[in-house]
């Protein structure tokens, strides 16, 4: 394998599992980096009303998980692994192109963004979900 393809799966490894053990330290109860839980609220689900539940949030963080594992090339490099990370990929990418409120309405959230969600997602969101989705299609080429 290149460099270049070990250096996108080392990309999508480690943002995926850094997305992942988020989650888990959210569904421990900790409201960190916010100062609480409807500061975090309004920066991930866009209200103060909406902050999933301790099991929603361990489902996103084994999600995350399993997806760096898989973007790590955990599954080796067969078909099935292969269509795997191109899923993936397109995913992210779909989700970077079109944006929290569309990802929010397909959660099931009721309301309307905030303006603080809206500009996190604009500003990091949304680029991270990019990168994070080129690196882990470019990185499924056999």
């Amino acid at each position: 394998m290149s460099r270049g393809r070990q250096a996108l799966r080392l990309i999508g490894w480690a943002g995926l599992t850094a997305a992942g053990a988020l989650h888990a330290v959210w569904a421990s109860g900790s409201s960190w980096p916010a100062r609480n839980k409807k500061e975090l609220s309004r920066a991930v689900v866009g209200n103060s009303k909406a902050l999933p539940d301790a099991n929603a949030t361990l489902v996103v963080a084994g999600a995350a998980f399993a997806g760096g594992a898989i973007a790590a090339g955990g599954l080796g490099e067969g078909r099935i692994a292969i269509g795997l990370r191109r899923i993936m990929g397109i995913a992210l990418l779909a989700r970077a192109a079109a944006g929290g409120d569309a990802a929010l309405t397909l959660l099931g959230l009721p309301e309307k963004a905030g303006k603080r969600f809206r500009e996190l997602d604009r500003r990091y969101y949304r680029p991270l979900f990019g990168a994070l989705g080129l690196s882990v299609l470019l990185s499924a080429k056999k």
